[in-house]
């Protein structure tokens, strides 16, 4: 059996979300209102109780998102591409939590990585460009 979880801004865990309840969102962005969430969202798929893929988007209180795409089995992680020349970049976008600079993306970007996330969720959603993680230079 497949199902998909959500924790958004803070909230308590949905285990069965519906796409239409997040838009507003993303397609609306209120910074204030993403930050007094706590900044973050997690999308997971799950299989027969085991995660096989994950979304998490971050804000960075600025109008731009960072996403990043975990495919468990392969144990890879991607972060969306809105600037490759900045992708060493390495921000804290609140909180210690670090993330490329080159990965923030609008608020409309990251709403087109969730829906596809939602409808192919073991695939990379496909409206975006993607690098692996392995492949940035974090700081030691």
């Amino acid at each position: 059996m497949s199902e998909f979880n959500c924790i958004f801004l803070g909230r308590e865990v949905d285990r069965s979300p519906e796409l239409s309840e997040y838009a507003e969102g993303f397609l609306n962005y209120s910074a204030a209102e993403w930050s007094r969430g706590g900044g973050d969202c997690v999308f997971s798929y799950i299989e027969d109780g085991l995660s096989l893929a994950v979304l998490v988007v971050l804000h960075d209180g600025k109008g731009r998102m960072s996403i990043r795409y975990d495919l468990a089995r392969a144990r890879k992680a991607y972060y969306s591409i809105g600037s490759k020349d900045e992708m060493n970049t390495i921000v804290d976008v609140g909180d210690d939590r670090f993330v490329p600079l080159g990965s923030l993306v609008s608020p409309l970007t990251a709403w087109h990585a969730v829906e596809d996330f939602f409808v192919k969720p073991l695939e990379m959603p496909g409206r975006l460009h993607w690098m692996n993680a392995e492949e940035i230079v974090w700081p030691e």
